[in-house]
């Protein structure tokens, strides 16, 4: 008994955070950036479906408007006057409405406060709509007929908080009990009406809290998958792009179409296994770091990516940019390190030798083989005599 207790008062605990708004402020807490963002979303939501429904209510609206004319009678004119003013309402009010609404998102920049008073002054138009056409039904003893109707629809289209789903159900709620009382009727109708209604608060809260805190979830999943991606590309010791990173990134510039050229600028450090074994570990690796920033003070916005390719070489991708500026640059980044004058043994300064690739144009679909010759053009640089610039089956090596 106890556990079916402890499983009702989790139950009820449950849905009350989530008719409270508590579990959407738990998590707006977590992602405070998720709290515009997701106004943002819940205002380009219910303006979409705003306007869809706007659309077929307008048409049956007026249909239903003709039939009432073409069949009014002396009879029936009280019940026909308060049909055609709900559906004039609904069909002129609710669409003019919804072309502002639609105007407003068009636009680049929304206003979102506005957006969202439109959202509301349309579902408060199709809220007296509903209640004229509810007057009408009261006015020949059909009690409570479009009630359910109209709770039906305003569940399943606009997302509204407590606050907002109150302010449109309870005035139409008091409205619709007010008409029974006036046109006489039973106990039933009363109950009946505030049963639907109550439900509508529920179940349309639970809707807006679910959508809400799915869509907050969702920004903190990818923002998770976004920073684990980030981890998985990035070198530890340096807090550049390994291999992977770089191939992932190349990989969108071909997808994206981002470059009409490019080019690739392959270096490694001069004898960096002897240095290794000449100084320690946490030696070495700042001697990776001050050559990583240094390269980075080179780069500036020419550079989009600058990647550890492995142990001690790295690559440096350049777009749009010309045979002149590719080369000055190569030979930038190598008077940059030498000019750092970081000891080696012998007196002699850490030196870097570096391989450029030719540019590639139009065509970027194959990399490696870009990759490959940045590398062939660094062994030809490691063979002239290291420090310098290989490029194209020549060396160069400014004063």
């Amino acid at each position: 008994m106890s556990k079916k207790l402890n499983l009702f008062k989790s139950v009820v605990t449950d849905y009350s955070g989530h008719l409270s708004g508590e579990r959407i402020r738990e998590l707006e807490a977590e992602d405070p950036i998720s709290k515009s963002l997701l106004r943002q979303r819940l205002c380009e939501v219910n303006g979409r479906r705003t306007v869809v429904f706007s659309v077929p209510a307008a048409l049956i609206s007026v249909v239903f408007s003709v039939i009432i004319l073409l069949n009014i009678s002396k009879s029936t004119v009280r019940e026909s006057v308060f049909s055609l003013i709900g559906l004039l309402l609904t069909a002129v009010g609710g669409f003019c409405c919804a072309v502002l609404l639609y105007r407003e998102l068009k636009k680049k920049r929304a206003e979102i406060k506005r957006s969202e008073r439109l959202v509301f002054v349309y579902w408060a138009l199709f809220s007296l709509g509903s209640l004229m056409l509810s007057a009408a039904d009261f006015s020949v003893n059909v009690f409570a007929f479009r009630i359910s109707f109209y709770l039906a629809l305003m569940t399943v289209f606009p997302l509204f908080e407590v606050k907002r789903a109150l302010w449109l159900a309870v005035p139409y709620l008091a409205a619709v009990l007010a008409l029974g009382a006036v046109f006489g009727a039973s106990a039933e109708v009363y109950v009946i009406s505030a049963a639907l209604t109550f439900a509508y608060i529920i179940i349309s809260s639970l809707v807006y809290s679910s959508f809400c805190c799915l869509f907050i979830c969702g920004r903190q999943l990818n923002t998770a998958n976004e920073r684990c991606r980030q981890i998985n590309e990035k070198d530890a010791s340096t807090g550049l792009l390994n291999k992977k990173g770089l191939i992932n990134r190349l990989d969108e510039i071909r997808e994206k179409g981002e470059a009409e050229n490019i080019a690739a600028v392959f270096f490694d450090i001069d004898d960096f296994r002897r240095y290794n074994h000449i100084y320690t570990d946490k030696e070495s690796d700042e001697c990776l770091y001050n050559i990583c920033n240094c390269v980075r003070i080179v780069a500036k916005s020419k550079t989009d990516i600058i990647s550890r390719y492995g142990g001690d070489e790295f690559v440096i991708i350049l777009q749009d940019i010309n045979e002149y500026d590719l080369i000055y640059f190569a030979e930038q980044i190598r008077k940059s390190v030498e000019r750092m004058a970081l000891p080696f043994e012998d007196g002699k300064k850490v030196t870097v030798s570096i391989g450029v690739s030719s540019i590639v144009e139009g065509d970027l679909s194959d990399y490696s083989s870009m990759l490959k010759e940045a590398e062939d053009s660094l062994a030809l640089a490691k063979n002239g005599g290291r420090n310098c610039v290989g490029y194209m089956g020549n060396v160069f090596r400014a004063n």
